[in-house]
């Protein structure tokens, strides 16, 4: 077994796996933030609720390791309904009454800042585990050249699906609790209600494909989900751009 915690290298690889987690995650949250040209969002407000996105993963964390509930039905029905709600929460109750919260498409890049944070313990928690779990295994000395494949394999799966998969899930209820606000009185309920049931279920029908044994229904199948959501999401964005006034 290699003596991981005496080698020089181990640091320096924790580092990049690191910032390779949240290169994605870094340009999603850029991305999603500069599309409002007209009237930005204060950076420090998008931030504050990516790190109240990343504290919210943590009790979503906490019951899927600790419930003795069969894998699937923590999969697709508890994770995806509890990861939803904490992160609309976050976005609720971190900024949808402060004065910024002040057009449609804002919705959206908060939920957005939200869904990316709360990706980012994911991300980076199971390529460590990934490159630790292997390295222990491999050839004394040679642990990093064993362990790479698997956390790359692994960034594939989190760090190019599942991080921006939490963005574009969140981007549903977003786009409807940002339209809701400047709604008449009365819309917005069944509005908003719709958009987390919708998130729910996309958020649902990607684990389960991950679940899935069957190559074509595993990658193929995420690849199509998140293109499929990448596309909603791009056409709700500029619906809501287009709902707000031109001064």
């Amino acid at each position: 077994m290699a003596n991981l915690a005496s080698d020089p290298s181990v640091l320096a690889t924790v580092v990049g796996i690191v910032a390779l987690a949240l290169a994605p995650l870094a340009f999603l949250l850029w991305f999603f933030y500069t599309r409002d040209k007209l009237n930005p969002e204060p950076r420090g407000l998008v931030l504050r609720i990516f790190g109240l996105g990343i504290l919210a993963f943590i009790p979503v964390f906490l019951v899927r390791q600790f419930i003795p509930l069969p894998a699937w039905l923590m999969a697709v029905v508890v994770v995806p309904v509890l990861a939803e709600l904490a992160k609309f929460w976050v976005v609720k109750a971190g900024i949808y009454h402060h004065p910024e919260f002040d057009e449609p498409v804002d919705g959206i890049i908060f939920a957005a800042a939200a869904g990316l944070g709360f990706a980012t313990l994911e991300v980076i928690g199971s390529m460590l585990y990934a490159y630790f779990a292997v390295a222990r295994l491999g050839v004394p000395g040679d642990a990093l050249a064993s362990a790479w494949p698997a956390v790359l394999s692994m960034f594939a799966l989190r760090g190019l699906l599942t991080g921006p998969g939490h963005a574009l899930w969140s981007s549903l209820w977003g786009y409807a609790l940002g339209v809701a606000k400047f709604s008449p009185a009365g819309q917005g309920n069944g509005l908003v209600r719709n958009g987390l049931v919708a998130a729910m279920l996309a958020h649902a029908a990607f684990n389960a494909l991950a679940l899935e044994s069957s190559w074509w229904l595993n990658r193929v199948g995420l690849v199509l989900v998140i293109a499929v959501l990448w596309f909603v999401v791009m056409r709700c964005l500029r619906y809501a751009l287009a709902l707000t006034p031109k001064t």
